[in-house]
């Protein structure tokens, strides 16, 4: 389940800080600008006989939300900055919603059987995979830490399925849960 980051200056703003944080000396897998979106739950595998009944599902609990805008602002990276293994641009405002939305969908899936995630939802858009850290690369994302990115219109929100490749991952949108336009009834 995802929001797409289909705004072209946005992304080539986070192209840019790509191009950055690439320049280190670690080895870094970019996340291609087309593959940009902000993962609200991960299902893993799932059996295709079961995608009506997720449609369903989130159909139920995503009807009424209004679109909302978030705000893309700063880099950041898990576990942590001096021990980067995925790199991120953050959401500054725009997180409850977000949150809220993440929640809804997580609370839909789990009563088709998807268990709940353990840690709680971290608004945040994946822009890079680090696969081997160098000492240069903590310097990198520091200095683009504060980096304002933009604003996006969360507008649907996207059942994906992905297919690794040796390439990476290939995104195909099963559903689209188009959200309600503020101050209208669904």
């Amino acid at each position: 389940m995802a929001v797409d980051l289909d705004d072209e200056l946005i992304r080539s703003k986070i192209i840019d800080i790509q191009r950055e944080i690439s320049s280190s000396s670690a080895k870094i897998k970019l996340v291609e600008p087309e593959n940009l979106h902000i993962t609200l739950k991960f299902l893993g595998e799932v059996e295709e006989a079961r995608i009506p009944v997720i449609v369903k599902a989130l159909e139920g609990a995503l009807k009424g939300v209004s679109k909302f805008r978030v705000k893309l602002e700063g880099v950041g990276a898990f576990p942590r900055v001096s021990r980067p293994n995925v790199i991120w641009v953050g959401v500054s405002e725009g997180r409850d919603p977000l949150i809220r939305l993440a929640n809804l969908v997580e609370d839909a899936l789990k009563k088709v059987g998807f268990p709940k995630e353990k840690r709680p939802f971290e608004p945040h858009l994946t822009i890079a995979r680090v696969k081997y850290r160098s000492s240069d690369l903590p310097g990198l994302i520091t200095k683009v830490k504060g980096v304002e990115i933009g604003e996006i219109e969360v507008r649907e929100v996207k059942l994906k399925k992905s297919t690794l490749t040796s390439k990476g991952p290939i995104y195909e949108t099963l559903h689209s849960f188009p959200l309600t336009p503020e101050g209208e009834e669904a």
